[in-house]
């Protein structure tokens, strides 16, 4: 019911997907300030635009050794505002509220169907129950993490800005608020912030229709909830993404997404690996002001990010 409460909050209002697509970042980094990656350029001065995604995530993962265990089950749906004005015609600032439902899901059939039909790993998950909750750590015999309950929070709040220093780059800077749950790991329970850069090049005679686009940056997150005795402060993050026009209003985007592994002192895959979530897309504009997005994300690097996700998005400006 609280997913389909949140798919009903999704349609009603309206929305625009020119920008690269969402990442979701497994819960145990969610609580990490690691923005939006691939947005070069700034709205003009007075402009105004929503945007509202609705993500769909999934991932599991069961691992130990011989001082360490680690599971990761679950799903969240998450609904997300996104608004940006711009301020001047070189300066923007932006809004992101994002609505987290988790739980036990519904994809995990749907997914094992997916990873066997591509020759895909599933990891182990088809030995376990579907559709459950679950994350939990053990290390040297104490229990750091235990989650096997559901909610519906908020997650954390970022407030960001932009400067558009030339054609096609973007400085950006965010602010993430504590405004999430560690117990329910919708976020850590600390303060973060992030600055990196956005840079396109758009290709020209007769590869006109591609887009080539980078990011690179720095996050910092305070101390948090979220084990806290293994959690790194700072995390380099990047993106790379390759977009293709077919028509006026209609596109499609690659883009695989990196950070740092969050945390330290593990050696388990999980918490030790560098992560890459791989996100395809597609979006089309339906009116002068209104466009449609959909998409799926899949793992590029194994058991460090979700295993799958798909999104819808909507925006208007």
């Amino acid at each position: 019911m609280r997913r389909l409460a949140l798919l009903a909050l999704a349609i009603c209002p309206i929305a625009f997907a020119d920008d690269p697509p969402p990442v979701e970042m497994g819960a145990l980094a969610r609580g990490f300030a690691l923005p939006a990656l691939g947005r070069t350029e700034v709205l003009p001065g007075g402009g105004l635009k929503l945007r509202l995604y609705l993500n769909d995530t999934n991932e599991y993962v069961a691992r130990s050794n011989d001082a360490e265990t680690i599971l990761i089950d679950g799903e969240v749906t998450q609904l997300s505002y996104d608004l940006h004005y711009g301020i001047t015609d070189h300066w923007e600032a932006g809004l992101f509220v994002p609505v987290l439902s988790q739980g036990g899901g519904i994809l995990d059939s749907i997914i094992q169907g997916w990873h066997n039909f591509w020759g895909l790993p599933n990891g182990g998950r088809e030995d376990v129950p579907k559709n459950a909750y679950h994350y939990q750590y053990t290390r040297n015999g104490q229990q750091l993490l235990n989650v096997d309950q559901g909610s519906v929070t908020f997650g954390d709040i970022r407030l960001g800005t932009g400067y558009q220093i030339a054609d096609h780059l973007v400085a950006r800077a965010m602010l993430q608020l504590p405004t999430g749950d560690a117990s329910h790991l919708s976020g850590s329970g600390a303060f973060g912030g992030a600055a990196w850069l956005d840079g396109g090049l758009p290709l020209h005679g007769f590869f006109h229709w591609l887009t080539l686009y980078g990011s690179a940056g720095y996050s910092y997150t305070g101390s948090g909830d979220v084990l806290p005795e293994l959690q790194k402060h700072g995390l380099p993050f990047g993106a790379a993404g390759l977009g293709v026009r077919f028509t006026p209003d209609w596109d499609a985007k690659l883009q695989v997404y990196i950070h740092a592994a969050p945390y330290k002192g593990s050696e388990l895959g999980a918490l030790d690996h560098v992560a890459a979530p791989l996100t395809l897309s597609t979006s089309y504009r339906i009116s002068k002001l209104t466009s449609v997005s959909l998409g799926f994300q899949e793992k590029a690097s194994v058991f460090a990010s979700p295993d799958f996700g798909v999104f819808l998005g909507v925006s208007l400006n």
